[in-house]
């Protein structure tokens, strides 16, 4: 019986050797310093031991809570659009929305930051577009707080979601879907009841790349945020710049890995029993 080219033995080599270096720049990019960030974290001027979490938790647990509440909301109205979206191309082509949806896939955190003070600003141009129609001449502005941080990360996020959902639900066989239309059932509860369930995965997929990428995005709530309280990026940012203090920075950054870490349990559960089943 022939062994498999990844069972070892020469025939093997050629390929761990076309391998070696996506290995070799992920070890240098992703492990050693998520490793050294992990170490450092508990190395602080009191020697090695808990005081850079204990630093961390003192003064930045409104912070860690805020950044998993503004996550999770973020991440609830994205999994709404998206669904909306790929549901309604689901049924219907329309040309004009499957490419106006996919425009901020294009456009760079730091960009889709500015674009969001300028057009949230108290002065800015949705405050005087709804000022000549209402007529009311001061209006508050949603940027520097979590309402604009929150639109600015949905308007982001959602157009990757869609586009997963999406391909998720266009997989689906036609003959599920004719079958409930035929018997009654409502285009969103086919959505609710047979699309979704379906692409369960996918939808998860999404989702978590959602989570990820909002919690550790650090330009948006530089550029869009409240002063207090702020995302967790932020306070690590600070805490290097102006502080040079490496150690609670570290700190952070692992309490951000281990909420990642929580969400990632869940969707590798998930998907063991999805295999299971």
């Amino acid at each position: 019986m022939r062994r498999p080219p990844w069972a070892g033995g020469r025939s093997g080599l050629p390929g761990m050797l076309l391998i070696l270096p996506a290995l070799a720049m992920l070890a240098a990019l992703y492990i050693y310093p998520l490793l050294s960030s992990i170490v450092m974290s508990f190395v602080s001027d009191a020697g090695v031991g808990l005081e850079n979490y204990r630093k961390a938790f003192s003064l930045y647990l409104i912070d860690m809570l805020y950044t998993v509440g503004i996550t999770i909301l973020s991440l609830a109205i994205v999994f709404v659009i998206s669904v909306a979206i790929a549901g309604y191309l689901r049924f219907n082509r329309w040309p004009f929305l499957n490419f106006v949806y996919r425009l901020p896939l294009f456009i760079p955190f730091l960009i889709v930051g500015h674009s969001m003070r300028v057009f949230l600003a108290p002065h800015g141009i949705l405050n005087l577009i709804l000022s000549r129609i209402t007529g009311i001449p001061e209006l508050p502005g949603l940027a520097f707080g979590w309402g604009g941080l929150v639109i600015s990360y949905v308007w982001k996020q959602f157009p990757l979601a869609t586009l997963l959902i999406l391909g998720a639900f266009q997989s689906v066989e036609d003959s599920y879907i004719e079958a409930a239309l035929n018997l009654g059932s409502s285009r969103l509860r086919v959505i609710r009841e047979i699309l979704l369930p379906i692409s369960g995965p996918t939808v998860l997929v999404a989702m978590v790349l959602t989570f990820v990428s909002t919690i550790g995005c650090l330009t948006i709530p530089l550029l869009v945020g409240a002063p207090k309280p702020v995302m967790l990026p932020v306070d690590m940012s600070f805490r290097v710049t102006y502080f040079n203090d490496w150690g609670v920075a570290n700190a952070l950054g692992v309490i951000s890995y281990v909420i990642v870490i929580v969400l990632a349990y869940y969707y590798l559960k998930h998907m063991v029993r999805e295999e299971g089943a």
